[in-house]
């Protein structure tokens, strides 16, 4: 077992770690000679050094790691002379003590991250854990951790620049958890249950910018009226906050300066003129998943510097003519997930000069209007019910650089589609439509780089083969003059006809094969496949990464999201972020980790099957029937499965 073990922790230590005993993810080198020493130091908590000098160090501790793990690496950074500066920690279970004291084992600690602490208990945190940080402490982070209020320890912390307790168990916020924070920028106290806020217990806070404050926290009349004292106040986020009912008109009367306001999943039923009035400097609204069904004329009346504006995941069925009123600097507007089947002509009128990323994603939308957007440069209508696109409903549209048109019900694109889009468009996806040929598009967009015409029941003869020979052809084209080009989910653009094609990747088919198709000549069904044992076997088929040609890529216009009648706030939410001014490298390190665990647990159950295996062969009794030892005991009510030594019979006993 030891060779083994020691491939799979090869990928966890290097030759000449940057650190001793502590290694650097990032530079990582596989080994093939470990030593029993090298396997009794390996520990779950990783060192990067930071800044161009490489005299700071990050420590990141992953899921299974313990404080011992965090010691090691503390200490071995000290043996390094180097400083710890940060440190990360990912579902630790930590002992009844708690958190130690940081400022013991890393005295110039600037940023603490503390996240999905294990177990159901609340983490404890001692009066003296953040002695000595009192002045190098900058981002303070304790997520998930179950805690009740602020703990004590961190109001000596001065220097405070951001602070998150979000998804804990607070229910009030009491004054003196902020007297000392005169220079907190960020506060994060999102996914609570916080009913009240003491009085002036944010008037210490004159230096807050942002403050997310929704995810379940009551909003009533004393948070209303301590959030009205953040004079520094530019963003504000209330996303899915209880008691949000309509726009809170009083509390922006007194943050006129905001810039930034997220009320997405509340419960605003419509919206009314000069609701929003008084936030002259406001740049971007997040109204996403509210219940908006009606948007009454000049609702954004006022909001002359407003540049995004997001109404996703409502109810919204009709658009009065003169709903955009008053925003002319608008640039990006999310109509996504709403009701939306017409759309009057004039409607987009007051948008025309500005507006630059334009989305109607999952629309009951069929035909796309004459609307003049000339200067719309992204373009979304995909899960519309549209069944063709023509150059005609393109023809305004004369900028675009990016359309999406996936999972619509288009069975047929012209040659000239995009002819208006010639020389501009660079992002096409056609994926998921019911389109059976392509014509030769490739030759008429020579400036498209990234391409995604797949899981459409294409059939595969002599037109298409125009479309193969099309991206063979820019292919080369792109190797020669270094420009990008990217055909997305190539292993999925498949064959559905002729039979005798189907599943097999486009891309991939030789030449010869695309022959006339000829429908009724096509009746042989796919050939069946059979198996020499009587035991069936499933396998999950092995995807073929993309491939990329170029030297960028952009995987963000595109993403993979499963159909659904409802927005899903969850999964598309970009309301809320922990702020992080130096980045972090736990996700890339979490994966890593993540991997050598999976491979370990598949290595470890093959040879439990195996070792059954020989097991179950030695307690029969020669004839392949089973003998006294194999009945097998069954307890707390289950249904147990035994397998016959006779390949593909298989026998269920109840309990008796």
């Amino acid at each position: 077992m030891r060779p083994l073990v020691a491939f799979l922790v090869a990928c966890c230590l290097t030759a000449e770690a940057a650190i001793a005993n502590c290694p650097d993810l990032d530079v990582l080198e596989n080994q093939s000679d470990l030593s029993q020493d090298d396997l009794n130091n390996l520990i779950l908590c990783f060192c990067k050094p930071q800044g161009n000098d490489k005299v700071e160090v990050a420590i990141s501790c992953l899921y299974g790691s313990n404080l011992d793990h965090l010691m090691k690496a503390t200490e071995a950074v000290k043996n390094a002379s180097l400083t710890t500066s940060s440190i990360s920690i990912q579902h630790m279970e930590f002992p009844e003590s708690g958190l130690p004291e940081f400022g013991k084992i890393a005295p110039k600690l600037q940023s603490l991250d503390i996240r999905e602490c294990s177990g159901q208990d609340e983490l404890k945190i001692a009066d003296d854990c953040f002695k000595g940080l009192e002045q190098s402490l900058r981002n303070l982070t304790i997520h998930s951790c179950n805690l009740q209020t602020i703990p004590k320890s961190v109001n000596a912390l001065e220097n405070l620049e951001t602070m998150a307790f979000s998804s804990n168990k607070l229910d009030k916020l009491e004054a003196d958890q902020f007297k000392n924070k005169k220079q907190l920028a960020y506060l994060d106290v999102s996914g609570n249950f916080i009913a009240s806020i003491e009085e002036e217990a944010f008037a210490p806070l004159t230096s807050l910018e942002t403050l997310v404050i929704g995810e379940h926290n009551f909003v009533n009349d004393t948070v209303i009226e301590e959030i009205s004292r953040l004079k520094a106040l530019k963003t504000l986020d209330l996303s899915r906050a209880d008691g949000i009912f309509e726009p809170p008109e009083a509390l922006f009367k007194n943050i006129p300066q905001v810039e930034v306001l997220k009320l997405s999943g509340c419960s605003i039923p419509s919206l009314e003129p000069g609701q929003f009035a008084t936030l002259k400097k406001l740049k971007e609204l997040d109204l996403r998943v509210n219940l908006i069904e009606n948007i009454t004329a000049y609702a954004f009346d006022g909001l002359e510097s407003l540049s995004r504006l997001s109404l996703a995941g409502n109810f919204i069925s009709n658009l009065e003519p003169d709903v955009f009123f008053g925003l002319s600097s608008l640039e990006d507007l999310d109509l996504g997930w709403n009701e939306i089947k017409t759309i009057p002509t004039e409607v987009f009128k007051p948008l025309a000069e500005k507006l630059s990323v334009f989305s109607l994603r999952n629309n009951p939308i069929s035909t796309l209007p004459n609307i003049e957007l000339e200067k719309v440069k992204k373009l979304s209508l995909a899960e519309c019910g549209f069944t063709s696109i023509s150059a005609d409903q393109l023809k305004n549209y004369p900028k675009l650089e990016e359309l999406d048109l996936s999972k619509c019900n288009i069975s047929k694109i012209e040659e000239n589609t995009f002819k208006n889009q010639k020389d501009t468009l660079k992002k096409l996806n056609l994926q998921k439509n019911k389109l059976i040929s392509l014509p030769n598009i490739i030759k008429n967009l020579p400036a498209v780089e990234l391409l995604d015409v797949s899981s459409n029941p294409y059939i595969c003869d002599g037109e298409l083969a125009h479309f193969v020979f099309g991206v063979e052809d820019r292919v080369k084209e792109v190797e020669e003059n270094g420009k990008q080009f990217f055909v997305s989910n190539a292993n999925e653009t498949v064959c559905d006809r002729p039979y005798t094609l189907r599943g097999e990747q486009i891309l991939q088919v030789e030449a010869e094969k695309f022959q006339p198709y000829d429908e009724k000549a096509d009746t042989t069904t796919a050939p069946t496949t059979t198996t020499t044992s009587a035991v069936e076997e499933t396998t999950t088929e092995f995807k073929i990464p993309d491939i990329l040609v170029g030297s960028k890529t952009n995987d963000t216009l595109f993403k993979e999201e499963p159909r659904r009648d409802v927005y899903d706030l969850s999964k598309t939410d970009d309301a809320k972020g922990v702020y992080n001014p130096k980045g972090t490298y736990a996700v890339p390190i979490t994966i890593g980790a993540i991997t050598v665990v999976s491979i370990i647990i598949v290595v470890a159950v093959v040879l439990f099957y195996k070792k059954n295996q020989k097991v179950s062969s030695a307690k029969t009794d020669g004839k392949g029937k089973p003998g006294k030892e194999k009945d097998a005991k069954i307890e707390d009510g289950m249904v147990e499965i035994e397998l016959d030594s006779q390949p593909g019979t298989q026998h269920a006993t109840p309990r008796r």
